[in-house]
């Protein structure tokens, strides 16, 4: 009887969570998958623009990257990133915690004869599971670029700053990371900024911006306009996702760009 009152619950602890979460009207309401967004991206957005974003690298339509920043497989194709870490917001989920169901408390012989699995989740993983809502964020694709895998794994979750000297360590991608901080070329940094903008007011309260970092990314905004590219890539990723980002929409029309 112990042994069915553990599966019992061990399967109503796999559902995900029901609890109701606040779904911003700023943000993603419409692709809750990571993998589809990044289809989306490659196959609707980036078709006309295989240029990364870091280093301007042109890459083809199975991601592979025809520039050289490094050596290993990742240095040889193309990862999505997400400019503000998913990391960052997902730790502001009591879901991002790793999980580990009861089910796997039960004997290997029993779980074998009843077909029943241990289900093991990473915190990120988890997140995904229980939370619709980060589920959104992550997915969200104004926040995803082509990045090279170098690249992105060297960025890894570091806030992007600026940083003394120009050691190259990726040959002409002028991209540096240091004492956990990763420079982004000056190109780029007005893009980041409205990336960090919008999430900031798309999802409040879920440890996109500082005080300190809002002003820095203010000035990277004034500093980087916007440029037809991505007034382009808003469009594409407006009419797929259904809501806009208005720190780039609004700049792109000032300009003549929408």
């Amino acid at each position: 009887m112990q042994k069915l009152m553990i599966i019992f619950v061990s399967i109503l602890l796999l559902v995900p969570g029901c609890g109701k979460e606040r779904i911003s009207s700023k943000g993603n309401r419409t692709n809750e998958s990571f993998t589809k967004a990044k289809q989306m991206l490659l196959n609707n957005v980036y078709n006309t623009h295989r240029i990364t974003f870091y280093c301007g690298c042109t890459f083809s339509k199975k991601k592979k990257v025809r520039c050289k920043v490094g050596k290993g497989k990742r240095a040889e194709r193309i990862e999505w990133e997400h400019v503000v870490p998913a990391s960052q917001f997902g730790r502001t989920f009591s879901s991002w915690e790793s999980y580990t169901s009861l089910t796997c408390r039960i004997p290997s012989l029993i779980r074998k004869i009843f077909s029943i699995r241990c289900e093991t989740f990473s915190g990120r993983e988890n997140a995904r599971r229980e939370s619709k809502l980060y589920r959104l964020m992550e997915s969200d694709m104004y926040n995803l670029t082509p990045a090279i895998g170098l690249i992105n794994q060297r960025r890894s979750n570091y806030p992007y700053g600026t940083i003394p000297g120009e050691r190259r360590e990726f040959g002409k991608c002028d991209f540096e990371v240091s004492r956990k901080v990763a420079e982004p070329p000056p190109n780029v940094r007005g893009d980041i900024a409205r990336t960090y903008l919008y999430m900031d007011g798309a999802y409040p309260g879920r440890n996109i911006l500082s005080r300190k970092e809002k002003k820095e990314f203010q000035k990277w905004d004034t500093a980087d306009p916007v440029d037809a590219w991505e007034c382009e890539r808003c469009k594409k990723i407006e009419k797929l996702q259904k809501n806009e980002n208005p720190f780039v929409k609004k700049s792109c029309r000032e300009k003549g760009l929408w």
